[in-house]
Order: C-alpha cells, then structure tokens, then sequence
C-alpha cells in the first residue's frame, strides 16, 4: 500500500510540475523580447539600453547608407550623436510585422520596415521611412545583433 500512495504521489507531483511548466521560449521569441527592450530603449533615446542588444566587442558591424561602421564603441558614439545624448525627439513606429529567417543553429536575421518623427534642422516635422536588417547570434549573454544594416527611403538630416 504504502509502494502505491509513494507512486500516487509522485504521479501527482509530476503532473503538476508539468501543468504549471511552461514551454522554453523559441529562439524567435528570445529574439523578439530583445527587439521589445531595444523598442522601449529607442522609445526613450537610452543608448546604453538600446545597445545592450548589440554583441560588444569590435567585430560589430553596422552599414547605414553607404557608410559602414565597425565596432560597438563606434555605432555607441554614433547612436549618441544621432540621439542628441538622449535629447532627440524622434518616435519610430513599425509600419508591418518583422520577419524572421532562420541561418542556422543559433543564427537567424530579422528585417523590420519603420517610419520615423522627429523635428527636422529647420524646426519643421521630418518624417522617414527605413527599414533595419540584423543577424542575431546566440551568445553566453543571450541573443545579440553581430551585424546590421539600416537603409532610408528619405535620409534624415
């Protein structure tokens, strides 16, 4: 009796255990989390937050218009710039769903179109359209952008 209520429950324990689990997230959805902060980050003109999704070492690599980037403390000094430290009023918004390709095991490009807001040189709205290409690597800190590239419809000034 007592081998019977023992296996009862450890029946009853595994059950639960597997009612409450929840299914790992897939490697899209890890990336898509990474992709949320980074939104909220952008949201705010938080370089540092925003850049916490890009691999911190040299071998970055960001192209943008015809002008390539190489490293994290280039495109970090580069994202200051573009966000005035913090001061810019652009408000981006994603005009379609991001699309998701997977390269390999622990590999996979994301491509999403946005448009942008923000007051141009000559105190009017500037309004752009781009949209933003990124290879994602699976690293020991979770998913990282280790190359991007973004292209405007309209270049912003």
């Amino acid at each position: 009796m007592k081998k019977l209520l023992g296996i009862a429950a450890g029946l009853c324990l595994s059950l639960a255990a597997s009612v409450g689990a929840q299914p790992a997230p897939s490697a899209q959805q890890q990336i898509q989390a990474v992709m949320a902060a980074m939104g909220s980050a952008a949201k705010a003109h938080d370089t540092d937050r925003f850049m916490a999704g890009f691999l911190h070492e040299p071998s970055l690599i960001f192209a943008i218009n015809g002008r390539i980037i190489h490293g994290w403390d280039a495109l970090h000094a580069q994202q200051l710039k573009w966000w005035r430290n913090g001061k810019s009023d652009v408000v981006y918004k994603p005009t379609g769903p991001t699309e998701f390709v997977q390269l390999a095991p622990g590999a996979w490009v994301s491509t999403q179109a946005l448009s942008s807001q923000r007051t141009g040189a000559d105190g009017k709205p500037s309004v752009g359209t781009f949209a933003v290409t990124d290879i994602w690597k699976k690293t020991a800190q979770g998913w990282r952008i280790v190359y991007g590239h973004e292209s405007w419809a309209k270049p912003f000034d």
